[in-house]
């Protein structure tokens, strides 16, 4: 055993030596390495390949106790060479180059947070070697455009049909099908009134000149008012005056353009009972409100259906325009407009006055205060008394409950719901009630549609913006509701005052209620509603 030790001391004394060797070595390797690199400092990088950097804002959010707080978020992802990122130690920035040439750089995602902004000296290195891109304070202004002139240019002319009656957004127009009341009373319409006089012997001579037509003209608004004036005898000058004038654009409405034509309507008693009707309403109230409400049911009479509702309720609306005036008119019209409808576009200040200033201004010159009025129109069976009342606020929180029973959110939530992108600008308007944003949206059963729009498709941001629309709720109410109205319009706010005040907030339409106010609406602004859900 003794001879082996001699060659264990001689292996043991070979491999120190190779180890010291091989240590001494690789230490002035990279000693030289290190100064070549440091001679050449401005040798150029070698091209890599581009890698995705995201860029981070730091906007600041709020102050406490004069610490700011600042959060991140992701703006986009843009490509970046490695040749346009210098560090400043040399080292560094070989070390850097190797790797992105070893395998791409693939950003992590940033998670939200606040951080606490600490004074930076101007010399630091990281002001050197770290550059962030600065927010512009314009972002404030810009991040809600629903409102700016450009949208509100480009939904002008949307206006006639974003106010609609409630449950007709996804009905259509369904007209109604059968005889109308000239046929199922064995009256002709004009086509067929020609082709009857087509096969017996013409007594009429044709009008040659405008003077002639004219003459024909007289002869059968002459003959369509007498019995109107047998049936009142004395009758003023004016008056007969008004008559014939409604008397012929109610024959021109109709297309009847023979003297023939006038007799065989004539026959039929119930079209004489709606004409006489008609003729009464406007020679007592001459007005063109009136003669609007008149001419339209009239109409409505000899060619709707004998078995559909429209032609009973438009019977019933000749009956009692004789006794209605102007304001029991316009409470029907208004009493339409804030119970039975709402406008889509009603999801700002801008919208909502511009609502104020077309549906509500002309409804309110004879506004009756005193309770007689509204008795009236009860016994006429154009309203009906409810059992609780509701007042102008809660109206108008149940017609527009993101407009009116939500405080908003920050842009910072926004961001946060929407995983950075945030939403067009066009789609995001200014809270009334606070001074936060809102989605330029008014109910929930409206948020596809909005989503359809803005086109946002990921069903998880649309839940999440939901959510976020619903996450500050507040009570519209009391004074603080009365300060938001008159923000938003003087007129809203007196408008609700003699709403609270009078039976105005205790009754409902019924469907001749809804046929009047209807009337009234298209004679004043030249908007029409469609009834079919009711009718």
């Amino acid at each position: 055993m003794s001879t082996f030790i001699p060659y264990v001391v001689l292996a043991v004394v070979v491999l120190g030596f190779f180890g010291v060797c091989y240590a001494v070595f690789n230490k002035s390797e990279s000693s030289s390495e290190a100064h070549s690199v440091k001679s050449k400092p401005s040798k150029k990088t070698r091209p890599g390949r581009l890698y995705e950097q995201e860029k981070v804002h730091i906007t600041p959010r709020e102050t406490h106790d004069g610490v700011d707080v600042y959060e991140a978020h992701v703006d986009e992802r843009i490509p970046v060479s490695k040749d346009a990122i210098k560090l400043d130690n040399s080292v560094e920035q070989h070390n850097f180059e190797n790797s992105v040439d070893a395998e791409p750089i693939i950003a992590e995602p940033i998670v939200t947070e606040p951080a606490v902004a600490e004074p930076i000296d101007e010399g630091s290195d990281t002001e050197k070697t770290m550059e962030i891109p600065a927010v512009e304070s314009s972002t404030e202004d810009t991040i809600a455009l629903g409102e700016s002139p450009d949208v509100m240019d480009e939904t002008r002319c949307f206006d006639a049909d974003a106010t609609q009656m409630f449950g007709s957004e996804n009905s259509e127009v369904v007209n109604p099908q059968g005889p109308s009341a000239l046929e199922e009373t064995r009256m002709f319409n004009a086509d067929e009134i020609n082709e009857h006089l087509s096969n017996i012997e013409e007594d009429e001579p044709e009008p040659i000149g405008p003077w002639a037509q004219a003459a024909q003209e007289d002869k059968r608004v002459a003959l369509a008012i007498e019995p109107f004036a047998h049936a009142f005898g004395v009758v003023h000058g004016d008056a007969m005056q008004f008559v014939a004038d409604i008397t012929r654009d109610a024959l021109a409405v109709l297309g009847i353009t023979k003297l023939s034509e006038v007799k065989l309507l004539l026959q039929n008693i119930v079209i004489q009972e709606a004409l006489l009707a008609m003729q009464k309403a406007y020679a007592g109230t001459p007005t063109t409100w009136m003669k609007t409400a008149a001419l339209e049911a009239f109409s409505d009479v000899v060619q709707s259906p004998k078995s559909s509702t429209p032609y009973l309720v438009a019977f019933d609306a000749l009956r009692v325009l004789p006794h209605l005036t102007l304001g029991h008119f316009q409470v029907m019209a208004l009493t339409l407009l804030l119970q039975y409808s709402r406008n889509s576009n009603n999801y700002g200040r801008i919208h909502f006055q511009h609502y104020v200033e077309k549906y509500i201004e002309p409804f309110i010159s004879d506004l009756p205060h005193d309770s007689s009025f509204y008795r009236q129109l009860d016994y006429l069976r154009c309203t009906q008394q409810e059992r609780e009342s509701v007042t102008l606020t809660q109206l108008l929180s149940n017609s527009y409950p993101f407009v009116f029973n939500y405080r908003g959110f920050t842009k910072e939530e926004l961001f946060r719901a929407t995983d950075g992108r945030g939403v067009d600008p066009r789609f995001v308007v200014r809270s009334l009630n606070s001074n936060l944003y809102k989605l330029a949206v008014v109910d929930e059963s409206l948020a596809q549609r909005f989503f359809r729009e803005a086109r946002i498709s990921d069903p998880m941001v649309q839940r999440d913006l939901i959510a976020l629309m619903k996450s500050k709720p507040t009570a519209f109410r009391g004074e603080e509701a009365r300060q938001i109205m008159d923000d938003i319009s003087p007129v809203l706010s007196d408008l609700a005052r003699v709403y609270d005040e009078s039976p105005m907030c205790s009754i409902s339409l019924t469907l001749l209620g809804l046929y009047l106010g209807r009337a009234h609406v298209k004679a004043t602004i030249g908007e029409e509603f469609d009834l079919s859900h009711w009718f």
